[in-house]
């Protein structure tokens, strides 16, 4: 079996297996939500829900970088003294990226708009940092497998009903939640950011925030900033087709840093329209859908 056949596997291994919540990691700077006086985790609609996905992505990659099967992975590839220093600096690397991003990622989603988008910027600082810094051990280990070894971990570790997820479901506990795909978080992050805007509920903000002729004005430069970060982000967002393990990471980083630079791109509009409104209206504009 060929290594370009291969690599899709390993990066299932590499940036999607065995993900946990993320509640364990959170230490450091904190982002808070903003119940108590009426905020909304979700304000703003479509571009909400994408920047939350983004937020939460950091501390999952954390988690999944946690949970990597290290000792699964020497079962199955039975590996010599240099692939099995090659395991060791893999898993080395994998800790000291999870206890970076455990400490650098946004701790909660920030519910007021702009501040989300700050916290947006400092996910995808700490997750590029993170992939940056873990790829050279990832390749030097792939690098040092043969066929045969590869093979096996495509299926003992990808492939339906493999080995280490039935290990999985043996050893989790009744109560415990499921674990999330790491890789599933970020999929389609361009997609599904140009995607949010683009389709601003211009009618149902002005009728629901009521808002001034001057907060439309401002509202309406939101918009047209929007759709030329759009346009820009799916223009310089690579795909997601890369075949090889190092290639789709860096095709990762490319794509949260096209994500990075519309989220740079917006917040001065953004910022402008919600710091025009009261505070009745930005209770408001929580609730828009």
């Amino acid at each position: 079996m060929s290594g370009t056949r291969i690599a899709p596997a390993l990066l299932a291994l590499a940036l999607s297996m065995c993900l946990t919540s993320g509640a364990d990691a959170r230490k450091g700077r904190s982002w808070h939500f903003f119940d108590r006086s009426g905020y909304s985790n979700h304000s703003g609609g479509a571009i909400g829900d994408v920047t939350d996905r983004l937020v939460r992505g950091c501390l999952q990659q954390a988690a999944a970088f946690q949970n990597w099967p290290f000792d699964d992975i020497a079962v199955i590839v039975r590996p010599n003294d240099v692939q099995r220093g090659a395991l060791d600096a893999l898993r080395s690397s994998a800790a000291a990226a999870a206890q970076r991003l455990s400490a650098e990622c946004p701790q909660d989603q920030p519910a007021p708009p702009g501040t989300r988008l700050e916290a947006v910027l400092q996910a995808i600082d700490a997750a590029t940092s993170a992939f940056s810094g873990i790829e050279p051990s990832l390749q030097a280990f792939y690098a040092a497998l043969d066929d045969e070894q590869k093979a096996r971990l495509v299926r003992d570790l990808t492939l339906p009903g493999s080995h280490a997820k039935k290990h999985e479901h043996r050893h989790r506990r009744k109560n415990d939640p499921p674990r999330a795909d790491a890789g599933s978080t970020w999929t389609g992050i361009c997609e599904r950011l140009a995607g949010a805007l683009r389709g601003w509920p211009v009618r149902e903000i002005e009728r629901g925030v009521g808002l001034s002729e001057s907060q439309r004005v401002a509202l309406h430069d939101l918009v047209d900033s929007s759709l030329k970060a759009a346009d820009t982000l799916a223009g310089t967002c690579p795909a997601e087709t890369a075949l090889t393990a190092p290639v789709r990471m860096a095709t990762m980083r490319e794509r949260l840093s096209a994500v990075r630079q519309a989220t740079v791109a917006i917040h001065p509009a953004f910022t402008q329209f919600y710091e025009a409104l009261d505070q009745g209206q930005k209770l408001r504009f929580a609730g828009v859908r």
